[in-house]
């Protein structure tokens, strides 16, 4: 598996890594990943295991993670991003013959980060070792990328579309996280492998469901939240702080119900580029309620989203992120919580087709603050938003959708 995010690094590229070892260790592989020193967002390597370590090989669980170090720079910005990419494929090729040591016989190289430039790496590694190459297309690149207009739009866009091109004519199976995304890979790119669904999911059972109650406590004695949560309405936001996923529009809110609905708590947390430009903006309002914490440890993240009374996913409204599923609301599906959606496409049409949440667009900050008050007066509908949750969620489940691709897997392989 290669992977240049994997835990503990917070984000989506790290869940959605984990969780296809995961899925790939159900149907019987022995997984080796392939991945960088954990020190996404900040640059800065977490642990002091890796001190003077250019390489370094551990094992999590059942997996063997063979790791290389990246140049010391933030994760912000295209040029930086850039950089750190080239970085990780520059590297993946110089210790190549110590991976392919240490990693023995492949059969199988699962290529996902960096977007496109891992399926380049993936390719080359499948073709050494002569084994079957997957690459999944985790975002849609460039499309993505010149969504914000960056000043290089026109270039980039240019030149990412015939990486993109020559990145899905590589793999013997392409996978991605939507249908809506295999829709617009199948249409736009025409690629000669056959493209498959496969959700980001979620380990029910790494998630130990407590009372909302008993979470606060928990976390107000290990003084992560402030005690006057006890009694509040939380509103939750938990992971990267990013233009993409445009948390300012939960900072509005919670300017706009700072003086209305004193009961009323934002909370969140994550690091990231738009931090502090938003911490900023909470000082000169003196937002007393909205609270900024940062990353927490893994295990406290079924504390921290139990706690809440309603979850929130964030994304932006250009029509290319209608194919994102953040992983996001997955994790939020297992603790079983009501969600909001800032978003449309594919994640608007599941969270209300099923009834576990509401879904406002992006900078419909009145709709928002009325969809927060709508759900606080109505503890009937966050019950069924509760149940309805638990109800879907084995459609999700990891064991599922690893026994659904299992079955397609096998089927590609022998067609090989």
């Amino acid at each position: 598996l290669i992977s240049m995010y994997f835990p503990p690094e917070p984000g989506g590229g790290s869940k959605t890594a984990f969780n296809r070892a995961l899925i790939l260790g159900k149907i019987g592989y022995t997984v080796f990943v392939l991945c960088a020193f954990p020190s996404y967002p900040s640059g800065r390597v977490a642990g002091n295991k890796y001190k003077g370590k250019f390489f370094y090989v551990e094992k999590m669980e059942n997996f063997t993670l063979i790791r290389v170090r990246l140049l010391p720079i933030a994760s912000e910005g295209f040029l930086r991003r850039f950089i750190l990419f080239m970085n990780f494929i520059i590297l993946s090729l110089v210790w190549m013959p110590k991976i392919l040591k240490i990693s023995s016989k492949v059969t199988l190289v699962y290529a996902m980060a960096p977007i496109l430039f891992s399926s380049f790496l993936g390719s080359i590694y499948s073709k050494v070792t002569k084994s079957f190459f997957i690459y999944e297309a985790t975002d849609l690149w460039p499309e993505e990328t010149v969504a914000f207009n960056h000043k290089l739009s026109f270039i980039i866009f240019s030149l990412g579309k015939k990486l993109a091109n020559l990145s899905y004519s590589l793999p013997d199976m392409i996978v991605v996280t939507s249908k809506l995304a295999a829709k617009y890979v199948t249409n736009n790119y025409k690629p000669r492998s056959p493209v498959y669904v496969l959700f980001i999911g979620v380990d029910p059972s790494r998630y130990e469901i407590k009372s909302k109650e008993r979470a606060r406590e928990v976390l107000v004695e290990k003084k992560i939240l402030p005690y006057d949560v006890i009694n509040k309405f939380v509103v939750l936001y938990a992971g990267v702080i990013s233009k993409v996923t445009r948390v300012e529009n939960l900072v509005c809110a919670a300017n706009e119900l700072n003086v209305k609905e004193k009961d009323i708590l934002f909370l969140v947390i994550g690091e990231g580029e738009e931090k502090p430009r938003l911490e900023e903006i909470k000082q000169s309002n003196n937002l007393s309620n909205l609270y900024f914490l940062p990353f927490q440890a893994s295990y406290l993240v079924s504390y921290i989203i139990c706690a809440a009374d309603v979850c929130v996913i964030s994304l932006p409204p250009e029509p290319i992120y209608g194919v994102t599923i953040s992983t996001k609301f997955f994790d939020y599906l297992a603790c079983h919580k009501p969600q909001i959606g800032i978003c449309g496409g594919e994640l608007a049409e599941i969270i209300n087709s099923n009834n576990v949440g509401l879904t406002v667009e992006d900078g419909e900050i009145d709709k928002l603050v009325d969809k927060i008050l709508f759900l606080k007066k109505s503890p009937s509908l966050m019950q069924d938003m509760e149940k309805n949750s638990h109800d879907i969620l084995q459609q999700f489940s990891l064991d599922n959708l690893a026994q659904k691709f299992n079955n397609v897997l096998i089927n590609e392989i022998n067609k090989r």
